[in-house]
């Protein structure tokens, strides 16, 4: 039984296909490392959201705190308990 050759066709057949693959490889793996730095960055989001979740989670938690409420009327409306004195530094 005799044995054909690869024609001169097939060869270049052949080798159109390794390159074709070896570069879908190699783009592939570019892809999986871009997606794996996307990746890093929304955990770390993630767990900065959680957080953020948690805070509000407690403060809603305590919004009826009598000592909370105090301190946010005293910090961000300005009212003082009566009798109180406020001195401001207006040396800046």
């Amino acid at each position: 039984m005799k044995l054909k050759r690869a024609g001169l066709l097939t060869k270049l057949l052949l080798a159109i296909l390794l390159v074709a693959s070896v570069t879908t490889f190699l783009n592939l793996q570019v892809q999986a490392r871009d997606l794996a730095g996307q990746k890093a960055v929304l955990e770390r989001q993630n767990e900065r959201q959680r957080q953020e979740n948690e805070a509000l989670a407690a403060a809603i938690a305590e919004k009826d705190d009598p000592q909370r409420i105090a301190e946010v009327a005293r910090e961000r409306l300005g009212y003082v308990v009566p009798g109180e004195i406020i001195f401001y530094d207006s040396g800046n």
